[in-house]
């Protein structure tokens, strides 16, 4: 089933539920199961529709790692190693204390709400043969300029999570070299980043069609704001992390806390 992130269900609530698993790929953690459960279909979704909003309130958090964290893990590089060194440690995932930085917090169900984001231009740079950023949300449609910094030969493999679908194979082979794409986020979904050339190399893309999404900060904080009053699912996904959803109430002129706690995928 092709992952998604568009869904058909209203803006209900439900309890907690943690049932990831761990998936298969040398950059650790799960191929997207929290993503697999929102997603019944694009298609299956009516479109997103920006609205005026004459009452909305917010959610503010943190997300919290339930247990030990992921494991870092170290590699030697067996190609080009001028550039990509001979050996670097690769973290399990960032984090202040007991905080995940970089996790995709988004609310499920809104199909009418805020503006969506005007820019709708995004990119990975690729670096000493990794990509940054690793774990990056985006608004499908948009433009992805995959760039590099190395003098040395990238191919960057983009596929669709889910379904294994190869929608890019972009190579790059000069230091600054930027190539444009504007058919990878062509729908919502997880993208998964790889390089051909350099097996150790990892990223990864979720694409919305709507704009109630955001990324946890440097100290594992979160916020989206302009939500419509109303009781809705709140997720979270990171690759190295267990699926998560929690129920939040949204009150007209009020702040809702909450602190999703997640446990490592493996």
């Amino acid at each position: 089933m092709e992952i998604g992130l568009a869904i058909a269900m209203g803006a209900v609530g439900c309890d907690r539920g943690t049932s990831g698993r761990a998936g298969s790929d040398s950059g650790g953690g799960t191929d997207g199961e929290a993503i697999a459960a929102i997603a019944r279909s694009a298609s299956q979704a009516p479109p997103y529709t920006p609205r005026p909003l004459d009452a909305f309130g917010k959610v503010s958090g943190f997300v919290e790692l339930d247990g030990p964290p992921p494991p870092d893990t170290v590699f030697q590089p067996t190609a080009d190693q001028p550039v990509c060194g001979t050996t670097f440690t690769r973290h399990g995932i960032e984090r202040a204390g007991a905080r995940a930085i970089g996790v995709i917090v988004w609310i499920d169900g809104l199909r009418a709400g805020k503006a969506l984001p005007p820019d709708r231009r995004f990119e990975v740079v690729n670096q000493n043969c990794l990509m940054f950023p690793e774990v990056q949300p985006a608004i499908g449609g948009g433009t992805l300029n995959v760039g590099s910094l190395d003098a040395a030969e990238h191919r960057t493999r983009i596929t669709r999570s889910g379904t294994g679908e190869v929608l890019a194979t972009i190579r790059e082979t000069d230091e600054g070299q930027v190539v444009p794409n504007e058919q990878v986020l062509a729908k919502p979904g997880v993208l998964q980043l790889s390089c051909d050339v350099h097996s150790w190399t990892h990223a990864w893309i979720v694409a919305f069609d709507q704009p109630y999404f955001t990324t946890t900060g440097r100290d594992g904080s979160f916020s989206i704001d302009s939500i419509p009053p109303g009781r809705y699912r709140l997720r979270l996904w990171h690759p190295r992390l267990e699926e998560v959803e929690e129920t939040v109430t949204i009150e007209v002129g009020k702040v809702a806390s909450i602190v999703l706690r997640a446990k490592s995928a493996r």
